[in-house]
């Protein structure tokens, strides 16, 4: 290798094909302050690292010098020339094996939850009025078989149902609200041919926009209308009904 300075070196080339530094900066971008720092090898007055080889590969690429050659030169002769990186070390790209059973379950948990949230936001209403009707079914069923020591033998009655049962028809537009043993498990409009029915383990509240609109029947039996047609009305049912069937507006 010559012992000539890389900066020399580089002014010669440029100058022995007649170019001048401004030349040189308008065609690579390079300011003509860093131009004349490379050629006096003031190294220190340029950015330094991958900065200074791309000025190389510039000036090398506008003079049509060997871009590469010119860039090793530099690495080589210049006591302040960045050397090259080494390659940094691959980064691993799979997780380490004692954490994926943990993200599995974490995932798993967050799946379920997010299903969770979606079914009580959509069937939320649904969902509740079931449950509740199967609790007072479930009550009802477990208060009518008392143990053996405590048990009392019913007079006969005639009546052996155990759950009070409400269909509810709809012939005409209204607004309905219906409570089994206190709680509401109906408040809604309903429409011409709408039918819905309730379960009770001993009273039903009964409620409509339009008496006419609605007719009743408790385990069976119709039930007369809860007011006069044109009108509001409502009713309170309980097992004593099934004996009288007396409606009335209360």
């Amino acid at each position: 290798m010559s012992s000539t300075p890389f900066g020399e070196h580089l002014r010669r080339e440029r100058e022995m094909r007649g170019v001048s530094l401004d030349e040189i900066s308008a065609a690579t971008r390079i300011s003509t302050r860093f131009l004349e720092a490379i050629e006096k090898d003031q190294w220190d007055q340029l950015p330094g690292g991958v900065f200074n080889r791309g000025f190389i590969r510039s000036i090398a690429r506008f003079l049509g010098l060997d871009e590469d050659s010119l860039v090793a030169e530099y690495a080589l002769g210049n006591s302040n020339g960045a050397p090259a990186l080494a390659p940094a070390p691959k980064a691993q790209n799979h997780m380490p094996r004692n954490w994926q059973p943990a993200v599995t379950a974490v995932v798993v948990i967050v799946l379920v939850l997010a299903c969770g949230i979606f079914g009580l936001h959509r069937y939320g209403n649904d969902l509740s009025a079931w449950i509740h009707l199967r609790y007072q079914a479930v009550r009802a069923a477990g208060k009518s078989a008392p143990s053996a020591a405590t048990a009392v033998v019913p007079a006969a009655t005639g009546d052996t149902a155990q759950v009070l049962t409400l269909k509810l028809q709809a012939s005409k537009a209204a607004n309905v609200k219906v409570s089994a043993d206190g709680k509401i498990v109906f408040d809604g409009a309903v429409q011409p041919g709408d039918s819905r029915q309730f379960d009770a383990q001993s009273q039903f509240d009964v409620s409509a926009s339009e008496s006419s609109a609605v007719t009743l029947d408790l385990n069976g039996q119709a039930l007369p209308a809860i007011g006069s047609p044109g009108r509001s009305g409502s009713v309170t049912l309980t097992r004593n009904d099934l004996k009288t069937a007396v409606g009335g507006s209360h």
